[in-house]
């Protein structure tokens, strides 16, 4: 097994990003990460790639090629058990979604060996309405699955988002934490994971909402409360965008965040592994920061943060060959579409198909509805309609007063809105909200405060992210069912919703 440093550096990367878009091209990305100096890369073992049915195989094909291009390059792999499946729960809110999980787990021991010792469960549920109590059943399942295949295997808790508080359906992390423990969690983990993301401040910042500042107070004193004092805590993802949103920072804050990270972590005798998210920018839509938090740009431009990383992974003592290169930066490109872009179309409506795609509207009042993939939708001078639909969608409106409209919340992936300003709205008349009755129940608006009851709307501001999270409950469970990103701080009223 791996000796684990205090803030010893890897790297956190999506496995949609680390394939590419062939073997070479990750072959590449890994031979970059050797000479980086590399120790951990950390990424997401994903439940329905693997076994997409409740019936079906697992099948460990993309895997087994990553797994064995990180022992070819001596990098040891964290692997990240996670994601959700469309035959489970996805709040893992019952026994059969629990130990089907756990099963997962267990099957990925089994099958990998000692290959990987590393198992981290989960990541950052306490965003995506799953109890401290049911992420702690399905913990345990993974625990004892993964255990009884190797005892001397790792379990990390879930990278816990650093979430300051508890309100509308997000959960502060030091809340989950206790949550865990309160569930009987203790003794099924081996360290716990937790995401100290401070940007656009530095780690040293001591407000109480910093990322970073919740991991040194509240999350270690509820370790130690709990007679865990002696367990690490592993950073499995930190990082900063240099593009995407007003939270955004330079290249030169993005080096200093890293460097600042790793010194602080080394100074603590609980701190484990220190990852950075990540290695490569994707590119597209610069109002996305998650396109943007890269060492590299998607051309393959160093950033600042390249060499940073280099010379401390050297310090480490886990460089490679590739000497340290001294940056002469070129800032990363944002070859983003822009609303004065050429427009997809000439009339006034597009609709999408089953592919990601990029719509851009015209000078037209637009009626723009994406399709099944992962769209960016960007309206242009009118009055527009934006509809997301299903996916992991970005809109835009750009000018005029803007409608960014909901029908499917079971449908609804991951969205973010990048531009909503006084008269834009967002429609969810298309939603019933009250599941639990006959007919098609409104939405009542209920701002800030904590969901409680079927048609609850509320807002919740992240400070840590820079963003708002929209969000309803259609059940009474008081937990949201669906939660849209608003980039910015906003303080929402009833006027801003077509309810």
């Amino acid at each position: 097994m791996a000796t684990q440093l205090a803030g010893q550096l890897g790297i956190s990367t999506p496995i949609g990003d680390l394939l590419g878009s062939s073997d070479a091209e990750m072959e590449a990305e890994f031979a970059d990460y050797a000479a980086l100096g590399v120790k951990w890369l950390r990424t997401d073992f994903l439940w329905d790639w693997v076994k997409p049915t409740a019936r079906s195989a697992y099948d460990w094909t993309v895997y087994d090629k990553v797994v064995t291009m990180a022992e070819k390059y001596g990098i040891e792999v964290l692997a990240l058990v996670n994601g959700e499946t469309s035959w489970a729960s996805k709040t893992l809110s019952n026994a059969y979604a629990q130990e089907a999980f756990g099963d997962f787990a267990a099957a990925a021991a089994a099958h990998f060996g000692d290959r990987i010792d590393y198992w981290e469960i989960f990541n950052e549920p306490n965003l995506r309405g799953i109890t401290a109590a049911n992420y702690t059943a399905a913990l345990k399942e993974a625990h004892d699955g993964i255990k009884a295949v190797d005892a001397d295997d790792v379990v990390i808790t879930a990278g816990l988002a650093a979430v300051p508080s508890t309100a509308n359906g997000l959960y502060g992390a030091v809340d989950y934490l206790r949550g865990i423990y309160a569930s009987g969690g203790g003794g099924y983990f081996d360290a716990v994971g937790y995401h100290p993301y401070t940007y656009p401040y530095m780690p040293s910042a001591s407000d109480s909402w910093n990322g970073w500042q919740i991991m040194e107070d509240g999350i270690r004193a509820t370790m130690t409360a709990n007679g865990d004092a002696g367990l690490g805590v592993w950073i499995t993802e930190i990082g900063a965008p240099t593009a995407g949103s007003a939270n955004a920072v330079s290249q030169s804050t993005q080096a200093t965040i890293l460097s600042q990270a790793v010194g602080l972590a080394e100074s603590y005798d609980w701190a484990g592994p220190l990852l950075w998210y990540s290695y490569k920018d994707r590119g597209g839509a610069s109002t996305d920061p998650e396109n943007w938090f890269g060492l590299i740009g998607p051309d393959g431009t160093r950033k600042l943060a390249y060499a940073t990383f280099q010379a401390l992974a050297r310090e480490q003592g886990t460089e490679g060959e590739a000497p340290v290169v001294t940056p002469t930066p070129t800032p990363a490109p944002t070859p983003t579409p822009t609303p004065t872009q050429t427009p997809t179309f000439s009339g006034y409506r597009y609709d999408g198909t089953s592919a990601s795609e990029t719509i851009i509207g015209n000078d037209q009042a637009n009626y723009i509805q994406g399709g099944r993939g992962d769209d960016i939708l960007l309206g242009g001078k009118g009055d527009d309609v934006l509809i997301g639909q299903w996916g992991n969608d970005i809109l835009t409106g750009g000018a005029g007063k803007d409608r960014f409209v909901y029908k499917d919340p079971a449908g609804m992936g991951w969205d973010t809105i990048t531009d909503f300003e006084k008269g834009d709205r967002i429609d969810l008349t298309g939603i019933d909200a009250n599941s639990r009755v006959a007919g098609d129940q409104a939405f009542k608006f209920i701002g800030s405060a904590w969901l409680a009851k079927s048609a609850d709307l509320g807002f919740y501001q992240d400070a840590a992210r820079g963003c708002t999270w929209v969000q309803g409950d259609l059940n009474g469970d008081k937990l949201y069912d669906f939660s849209i990103r608003v980039e910015g701080l906003l303080t929402f009223d009833a006027s801003d919703f077509l309810l």
